[in-house]
């Protein structure tokens, strides 16, 4: 058997990565991943690599050769900064890209980190363990928050010469016992299924379960958890009430509330959170923090469709402009049809084809699109018609 490591760091992570893997295997290839989702060396990865990157790029994405066919093992994120609430929740999205993929994941964050100038110390929040104990339920796939070791002055222990996790602690020792129980359990048709009844698994399932409630249930009016006042502020209301809110704002609200899906007018509730940025630098809150709140407090199944609530974005003060300006440069400038078939342009033309935008469009609009029911702007307002 043969691994193949699509990676996005620095060449380090092959020597990392391969101190890491326990079980013998024939050997590991080493690819590296696309910078862009426009070119065509990202219309040559297999579906089950732009399958994970279609929502984000996780920093590792593992895969095995077997019986002449590669099939993925796991994704790996590493995330060395401070990891309080929204600095962890902004990586959430990498884990969900992969699950839903069907894909287990690993992020590996510190769980108390100093920060660059030492005056402030972060420890991480329980959110980002609590998402993950969600996304295992909902899509019965192993995935797991992994400690980033620290020393006694908190400041992040690496191996020597590299910018990633010291490996001689209990966690990096439990990635390497999960990557050989990924390996083995590659075998079974039911690869997740397998996995999930390894004794590594079991046992990071049982730890990341007591640090997800260590500090009291992630809620609606607290989602960051814990005792303090989580400074996100998130609402619970009923749907009637939503789009006669929605109606008020202006007669061109009222006749586009006409076109909206009618599972989502069925839904009694809706759940509110409030971007002041949805495309505009990465948006505002991070639109990784997009999938907590969904697989967190809205979804009981693995389709988007299968959720509680509907997932609202109202950003009252942003105007529509920030979607159908970032789409129209796209289609002027990046869509490959908006020019002739060319030698250069053959693959993502051959791809598009096949595709359409979905998959090249900013991450963003990415996540917003597949993840949002409704999208409230000052001047607009858009359904998924998914």
């Amino acid at each position: 058997m043969k691994l193949i490591v699509y990676y996005e760091g620095d060449e380090s992570v092959k020597e990392w990565f391969a101190s890491i893997v326990i079980k013998e295997i024939d050997g590991i290839v080493y690819k590296k991943m696309p910078t862009r989702n426009d070119t065509g060396v990202y219309a040559d990865l297999p579906a089950h690599v732009s399958d994970i990157l279609y929502l984000d790029k996780p920093d590792l994405i593992i895969s095995m050769i077997h019986d002449g066919h590669e099939k993925p093992l796991l994704s790996i994120e590493f995330a060395s900064c401070t990891p309080q609430y929204q600095h962890a929740l902004q990586r959430f999205s990498r884990m969900l890209a992969s699950v839903s993929a069907g894909c287990p994941s690993v992020l590996i964050m510190p769980f108390r980190k100093r920060s660059n100038d030492g005056k402030s110390i972060y420890t991480r929040s329980s959110a980002i363990e609590y998402g993950s104990v969600k996304l295992m339920d909902v899509y019965n796939t192993p995935c797991f928050i992994l400690d980033w070791s620290h020393d006694e002055n908190d400041f992040l222990l690496n191996e020597d010469g590299m910018q990633y996790p010291f490996l001689d602690t209990e966690d990096m020792i439990n990635l390497g016992r999960l990557i050989e129980a990924c390996i083995e359990s590659r075998q079974d048709v039911d690869y997740c299924g397998s996995l999930s009844q390894k004794k590594v698994v079991h046992d990071l399932r049982d730890s990341n379960r007591v640090n997800a409630y260590r500090n009291g249930v992630p809620t609606i009016a607290n989602p960051s958890g814990g005792e303090g006042k989580s400074q996100v502020k998130l609402d619970l209301k009923p749907t009637e009430d939503v789009f006669k809110e929605i109606e008020s704002l202006s007669k061109f609200h009222q006749a586009l509330c006409k076109s909206a899906p009618s599972y989502i007018k069925n839904r009694e509730q809706s759940l509110i959170f409030y971007p002041t940025r949805v495309s505009a630098h990465a948006g505002d809150p991070y639109v990784g923090m997009i999938g907590y709140y969904d697989v967190a407090f809205t979804r009981y199944g693995q389709s988007v469709r299968d959720r509680y609530y509907n997932l609202v974005a109202y950003a009252k003060d942003v105007s529509i402009k920030e979607v159908t300006d970032v789409m129209s440069s796209f289609v002027d400038n990046k869509c490959p049809f908006a020019n002739g078939l060319t030698p250069n342009n053959s693959k993502m033309y051959n791809y598009h084809l096949k595709n359409g935008c979905k998959e090249t469009k900013t991450k963003p609009l990415r996540i917003y699109s597949e993840l949002a029911d409704i999208i409230i702007f000052k001047d607009g307002v858009l359904f998924n018609a998914g």
